[in-house]
């Protein structure tokens, strides 16, 4: 059954306020098996969506999406490449961080200093929905989402 933007939108801000209500892991220890055994899952891809934050600012980075957070999580954040490591090119760019010049600087950077809260979330619209709120709600467009069309 499919939900309604009113049902979607009427949930927003609950959804919102249990995701940085979340448990916080940090980066380096997320590993796929461990996303799974944190909702209880074995084998089944864990829909969802998930707050990036530096943890040693307390502020909130980057608002992500995805079918399947444990493999959407372990690319972006242990890639080493452009193409893949998104989140770790982004903070190269920045001239918040001019001491990060490679990809493996800036995902050590991530691995020393950034948390990640998910919540489970199986519609796709909702997670989408949810994902550009949130992004505009915690100030994270500016710098790391971008809704922007090309």
């Amino acid at each position: 059954m499919t939900i309604t933007y009113k049902e979607i939108h009427s949930k927003l801000s609950e959804r919102l306020n249990h995701i940085v209500t979340a448990p916080k892991y940090k980066i380096r220890d997320l590993t796929e098996g461990k996303i799974k055994s944190i909702f209880g899952e074995d084998s089944t891809p864990i829909e969802g969506v998930f707050l990036i934050s530096n943890h040693t600012e307390n502020k909130a980075v980057y608002v992500g999406r995805s079918r399947n957070m444990a493999s959407r999580i372990g690319v972006d954040l242990r890639a080493t490449t452009k193409q893949q490591a998104n989140l770790s090119y982004k903070l190269m760019i920045l001239d918040e961080y001019p001491e990060l010049n490679t990809i493996p600087e800036a995902r050590e950077f991530i691995y020393n200093h950034f948390s990640v809260q998910m919540i489970k979330v199986n519609d796709e619209n909702e997670r989408a929905v949810l994902q550009i709120y949130a992004a505009m709600e915690l100030g994270t467009i500016e710098e790391f989402n971008s809704f922007k069309e090309s």
